[in-house]
């Protein structure tokens, strides 16, 4: 009898067990209990950084100024600095910088490659209290300018190799407006005596560095950084980023630390981190240029991307954790084995974009134990977070973050996904109430989060027009103000937090966001062309989406449209688009019919059918050879293979 009864109840105790793992697997208690200890951490270790920083100087020059002296500070092409070597490199520069005038709150347009040139005037700017205006490298000319003068600078820093087109840019302002002056800085890490255009020496102190400057106070409310992006349409908008922005991204990660979560793993040496990733771009800025020198990290820069050399590159930087977006780790992924694939120390890597597929042949591939998937931008304010380790399995590669039943309702006033209305590009409200609506699970909507403070808020200088179209009111009470995201998330049936989309004109290509209406813009401004529409396609084998254009042109003979084509690139390349906007696919169409509309006509676009060659009338970009060639059989065949390289 009593072995009876040991059994039901062992049987009863068993059957509870298994309800309640089937209960946590469905609700996600425990991954959300996981979440909200992080998150409960990470804002202890966030308030003992700003105090250590002090309430007047939450810059970015103070986390130098108060990370390890003798920690290595910055690793390049076989050269090392400690930050006591890189204060003085720091300290010569914002003396250089000085001497021509710069002074508190002065905007100063940094257009640098890769470089340790590049990370000192970012932070010699800092010391000075000016405002550093980090400009795509890849701009030319008007848009190049464009960025110039949103950002109301009158003087930009270059490097040697690229000085030539800031000069260029310069040039083109209009007699009588204010002189933009350029600046070529070298300390070593290029060639001497290339052609710099008109630009000017830079200013470096030839003798004894007297370091007599004071850094003015400078609080979370205060303008840190202008960060460029295309945002959802027109030229490039300048980010006005606030060190309340910089305090964040530069707060050292509760993985990382003792805690809560135990004493440091032996996994996580002092952070070595690489990344081959312009600083301009936000990934690297903020979890690169701020995470390291936050944590008294070593940043290792890489001047540009090289798939076949990557590894190498690594391994000789020691680093122990690498940045990525996704479309770098499939461009990995196509070289052949080599000898350098596991032999690095890499731990982890963090980024964005990283897809299913690649995800899980990275991971086996290289030996790279823990993932740090993030769904964040330059301005943004919804995040997610997906911290993944290999030995895990495989069920949450690929996506964002994870929120089960619990965290949803924690977080609703915080941030949320809203019902979406795909045919006026708006969340859905409620029609008693006027307030949005959740969105369920396995329903796709736009992400959105609660703006706490408009002071520390990242806004778009000068662009309020923009600026309001990011915000979105009364959302769940009167008189609340949300940031819209611009994206489509869902919350999967099991808890796990996938992108789905871009809302609009903005399509993501090549780790960088591309503006269909500006390269639409660019076309109709040739005198060839009647109409045009671009949108961004899924191709299957290549992340993102590739540019896709069709172009009702003014053209009679087909000779005519044969030398329009034939001169499209170095035309759009005069204009300032970088190589990543360029549209791979182009249709030339008989007219855009009058009447349709512009999101009609892009569905029209998206769902042209590139295998029929037969009219002669679609050409894509050869990137090579920087030209538009006729597409046939066998070109489309490799680009619908994946194997083009597009």
């Amino acid at each position: 009898m009593a072995s009876s009864q040991a059994g039901q109840v062992a049987t009863a105790a068993a059957t509870a067990l298994i309800a309640g793992l089937g209960l946590n697997s469905y609700f996600g208690i425990s991954k959300d209990i996981t979440q909200i200890r992080f998150n409960k951490q990470f804002n202890k270790l966030l308030t003992a950084h700003i105090q250590r920083a002090g309430p007047q100087a939450t810059c970015l020059y103070r986390l130098l100024e108060l990370a390890d002296p003798h920690a290595d500070a910055v690793f390049f092409e076989g050269r090392s600095w400690t930050y006591a070597a890189m204060k003085r490199e720091v300290a010569a520069i914002a003396l250089g910088l000085r001497s021509q005038g710069v002074k508190n709150n002065d905007v100063v347009g940094v257009f640098m490659t890769n470089s340790p040139e590049m990370l000192f005037t970012i932070h010699a700017l800092s010391k000075l209290g000016a405002i550093p205006a980090l400009m795509n490298s890849n701009l030319r000319d008007d848009t190049l300018l464009h960025c110039v003068q949103v950002a109301d600078s009158n003087m930009v820093i270059s490097t040697p190799d690229i000085a030539t087109h800031a000069a260029n840019a310069a040039s083109r302002v209009k007699s009588g407006s204010d002189q933009v002056r350029v600046f070529s800085l070298n300390l070593g890490s290029f060639t001497a005596g290339g052609d710099t255009g008109s630009a000017e020496m830079f200013p470096y102190p030839s003798g004894p560095i007297i370091d007599d400057i004071t850094t003015p106070p400078k609080t979370m409310a205060d303008r840190a950084a202008f960060i460029f992006t295309s945002g959802t349409t027109g030229k490039p908008k300048a980010c006005s980023v606030k060190n309340a922005l910089m305090m964040v991204t530069s707060c050292p990660s509760p993985w990382d630390q003792p805690g809560e979560y135990g004493v440091r793993d032996s996994r996580y040496p002092p952070m070595r981190v690489f990344s081959c990733m312009p600083m301009f771009h936000g990934t690297t800025f903020f979890t690169g240029v701020n995470q390291a020198v936050g944590s008294s990290g070593c940043f290792c820069i890489s001047r540009k991307f090289s798939a076949r050399n990557y590894w190498q590159e690594v391994t000789a930087a020691r680093a122990d954790r690498i940045l990525y977006v996704g479309e770098l780790c499939r461009f990995l992924l196509a070289t052949p084995e080599g000898e350098y694939d596991r032999k690095h120390n890499v731990k982890v890597a963090s980024g964005n974009g990283l897809q299913r597929d690649v995800w899980v042949a990275f991971q086996k591939r290289f030996g790279v134990e823990e993932i740090r998937e993030f769904y964040r931008s330059t301005e943004g304010l919804v995040k997610y977070d997906n911290r993944h380790f290999q030995r895990q399995g495989y069920t949450g590669a690929g996506r964002v973050g994870y929120r089960g039943t619990l965290l949803r309702k924690r977080e609703v006033k915080e941030q949320a996904i809203l019902r979406f209305d795909y045919d006026s590009e708006e969340p859905v409200r409620d029609p008693q109430t006027g307030f949005c609506i959740v969105a369920d699970r396995d329903e796709p909507g736009e992400a959105v989060a609660k703006i706490a403070s408009m002071a520390t808020y990242t806004d778009y200088h000068n662009n309020a027009e923009a600026t309001e179209k990011k915000l979105l009111r009364n959302v769940f009470e009167k008189g609340d103000v949300w940031q819209r995201s611009g994206d489509l998330l869902v919350v999967q049936n099991d808890g796990w937090v996938r992108f789905v989309d871009r809302i609009g004109d903005t399509f993501r290509w090549k780790g960088e966001n591309v503006s269909a209406g500006e390269i639409r813009a660019f076309i109709s401004d040739f005198d060839e062309v009647q109409d045009a529409v671009v949108v961004g396609k899924v191709l299957k084998g290549y992340d993102g989406q590739a540019g896709v254009a069709a172009l009702s042109l003014l053209c009679t003979t087909r000779e005519e449209e044969a030398l329009f084509m034939d001169g499209l690139y170095p035309r759009l390349k005069a204009k300032g688009v970088p190589h990543y906007a360029f549209p791979r696919l182009v249709a030339i169409t008989d007219e855009v019919k009058v009447g349709d509309t512009f999101k009609h006509a892009k569905q029209i676009v998206k769902a042209l059918l590139w295998s029929d060659v037969s009219d002669g009338k679609k050409y894509w970009l050869d990137v090579k050879g920087e030209r538009y060639v006729p597409l046939n059989e066998m070109s489309w065949a490799d680009i619908d293979g994946g194997r083009a390289k597009l």
